[in-house]
């Protein structure tokens, strides 16, 4: 590592960059891409509608869109 970027690593910095990540790790990325997508999924609806007052109105939306959507691919609503 030191010939690479010109600093010197401890064993303990060694052996986590060697290591890896953990299953737990991959699980706290995932979660984290879903939050940020759902986060910019219930902005877009606020900023799309004046008539919406905040986030938690958006998010109510979001989510009663989704399952109308879920309904019609299904073929239980119209």
């Amino acid at each position: 590592m030191k010939n690479l970027t010109g600093k010197k690593v401890s064993s303990a910095e060694r052996s986590v960059i060697l290591h890896g990540p953990d299953e737990v790790d991959l699980v706290h990325s995932g979660l984290e891409d879903t939050m940020i997508g759902s986060y910019h999924e219930i902005r877009d609806i606020w900023f799309a509608n004046k008539k919406i007052a905040d986030m938690r109105t958006a998010a109510f939306v979001n989510s009663i869109n989704k399952v109308g959507v879920s309904y019609m691919e299904l073929g239980i609503f119209p």
